[in-house]
């Protein structure tokens, strides 16, 4: 096999599981719902957004591979504690809206096959709680890569018998003149931006990165993975964009009864292949979700190595994730639950990106890799489409 496909197979893994987890319950619901409601309209947000996500998950891997540190160490060394704090804790208020937002998503999917929600997400907690006390990052893994990629197939696969308005979708969908200021759009627009980027995915890449002690040579494969996967990512979105304008028109909320109508490619199978996919789809952001928290939380308070530090995972772990499962156990209305989460995300968001861009910008942080002029004003310009996007979802609430 050629040496820079070999090195860049056995690379590959954190900027592509990243990627992919975004792509989880929650943006399902947020797609198929987008569609829903306003067709084509929302595809030009997803492809605009493909921009934010490289730039913003390439800027967190890059800091990860230069550095060697995560980022949520990096802050703690060059801002202190304090600061490492105020990024810290939104990202983990952030994954407890997250965590709340796959248990929701599960509890669909053992809703779907007709098993027991509470005694399902009973069992999810206990097995999650052994692979994070575990701290079997690079096995689960191996798992998680083979089970993107089947995700990826199951929602490409039923788009086949959709008909797709190809005029609607350049002079419509592309155009970037859409009703920003209608509420209903802003709050879809929100939790569009909020599906695509949050904390925990900076943490989680930037930590991937240096923990697998990856070298600068390897910032070129890492980039175009990270490519690769941003665009991907949005490709799956724009996707159930269509499939929720095919399937559930004029739907001001879908119905979960309904979900499975999203697969007619599989018939009879269509109901457990949904309710399957959507408990695998939230058990893998729910690795990802509490590994990249607990990194940065762990990082922000120096604990991330020495006797205690699995303890700590362990702890930051369950007193986010616990409350959530609680939460969902007791409620229902589960797709309005995730929709809620998702605008959310952006606003906790901005104290991560702002340290991130800072960092990376800084020559002594990234060994003379750090970013030239060109790339600072095309972070800050990601970083700003992110943060209206979040506003735009919190003046809808106002």
């Amino acid at each position: 096999m050629n040496q820079k496909v070999s090195d860049w197979l056995r690379n590959f893994g954190p900027a592509w599981i990243v990627m992919i987890a975004d792509v989880d319950v929650a943006s399902i619901i947020t797609g198929l719902q987008s569609g829903a409601t306003w067709g084509y309209r929302m595809i030009f947000v997803l492809v605009l957004l493909i921009f934010p996500l490289f730039i913003i998950q390439d800027a967190a891997g890059r800091l990860g591979i230069a550095s060697g540190k995560g980022l949520g160490e990096q802050i703690r060394i060059n801002f202190g504690k304090r600061a490492a704090y105020a990024a810290a804790i939104p990202m983990g208020l952030a994954d407890f809206l997250e965590y709340i937002a796959q248990y929701a998503g599960m509890a669909i999917g053992f809703s779907l096959i007709g098993f027991p929600i509470l005694l399902g997400l009973i069992i999810v907690f206990a097995i999650h709680t052994l692979i994070v006390f575990g701290r079997q990052y690079h096995q689960a893994e191996k798992v998680l890569i083979p089970v993107s990629f089947l995700l990826l197939i199951a929602i490409v696969s039923s788009t086949f018998v959709f008909h797709v308005d190809f005029k609607s979708f350049v002079f419509l969908g592309l155009s970037p003149i859409q009703p920003y200021s209608n509420p209903s759009f802003a709050y879809l627009l929100a939790a569009s931006v909020g599906a695509v980027i949050m904390p925990w995915m900076l943490y989680f890449h930037s930590g991937a990165d240096s923990r697998r002690h990856k070298q600068v040579k390897d910032l070129k494969n890492e980039r175009l993975e990270t490519l690769i996967g941003a665009v991907v990512s949005e490709i799956l979105m724009i996707i159930l964009v269509i499939v929720g304008l095919n399937v559930f028109s004029g739907n001001s909320l879908i119905s979960i009864n309904e979900l499975a109508k999203a697969l007619p490619v599989f018939g009879n199978y269509a109901v457990p292949i949904m309710g399957m996919g959507f408990i695998f789809a939230g058990f893998l952001a729910l690795v990802v979700v509490s590994l990249g928290s607990a990194w940065g939380v762990l990082e922000a308070t120096g604990r991330s190595t020495g006797l205690n530090s699995r303890i700590s995972f362990l702890t930051i772990f369950i007193f986010e994730s616990l409350p959530a499962l609680i939460v969902v156990s007791i409620v229902s209305g589960y797709i309005q639950l995730m929709l809620n989460m998702m605008f959310i995300f952006p606003i906790v968001l901005i104290p991560s990106l702002f340290f991130l861009g800072k960092l990376v910008s800084r020559r002594e942080v990234m060994n003379g890799y750090e970013y030239k002029k060109n790339e600072k004003i095309a972070f800050w310009v990601a970083a700003l489409i992110v943060i209206v996007g979040g506003v735009l979802g919190l003046i809808t609430l106002l």
